[in-house]
């Protein structure tokens, strides 16, 4: 009998699925009607979970995906500070923060 409950398997995300993860969350996030007052829907969640089942496999579920975004919040929260202080941004191309000269590094 097959089991159709979600796996206890830990998961281990590599770089372009995270980066197809922001990207799915930032372009639903941005669709009127999508977020609650606690985050995002929960049609959201199943959205992104089937493009992330589409695009990498069946080893995704919903809670796997709240999951990671629970344990990078605290990461992405200083990110968000870095680049709302003045003299910060980031360079997509090189995935680095950039610091005017006046800090004395440039990348981060």
């Amino acid at each position: 009998m097959e089991d159709s409950g979600p796996s206890r398997e830990n998961l281990t995300w590599t770089e372009p699925q995270m980066d197809y993860l922001v990207q799915l969350l930032v372009e639903h996030s941005r669709m009127p009607g999508m977020k609650s007052v606690g985050g995002l829907k929960s049609k959201v969640y199943t959205t992104i979970k089937k493009s992330m089942v589409d695009k990498f496999g069946p080893e995704f579920s919903k809670d796997k995906i709240k999951n990671k975004l629970k344990y990078s919040k605290p990461n992405l929260t200083v990110m968000k500070e870095i680049l709302n202080t003045s003299g910060f941004g980031y360079d997509p191309i090189n995935k680095l923060f950039k610091s005017t000269p006046k800090y004395g590094v440039t990348t981060l």
